[in-house]
């Protein structure tokens, strides 16, 4: 899995309003690997999580205050908002 591989799932995940409210509800880093195995994407937890922090880590409070959900932050940190 690479940073590309959680971009093209991220990609669907924004033109896709039914899979962007599975997203939403996801409660942990598994439920998104197993929403994006369930959708032909191959994600893996370890390679997300480090790829995820990289992405934030420059973050502003303010950008980073408006995360609710494991769908939210992945996301915010891979271009991806509720405004795509």
């Amino acid at each position: 899995m690479s940073v590309a591989s959680i971009k093209a799932f991220v990609d669907r995940v924004s033109g896709d309003e039914a899979l962007r409210s599975k997203l939403h509800a996801a409660t942990g880093v598994d439920d998104i690997v197993a929403i994006a195995a369930d959708h032909g994407h191959d994600l893996n937890k370890t390679v997300l999580l480090r790829e995820h922090a990289r992405a934030i880590v420059d973050a502003h409070d303010h950008e980073l205050s408006g995360i609710n959900s494991w769908g939210d932050a992945l996301m915010h940190a891979f271009g991806a908002t509720d405004k795509d």
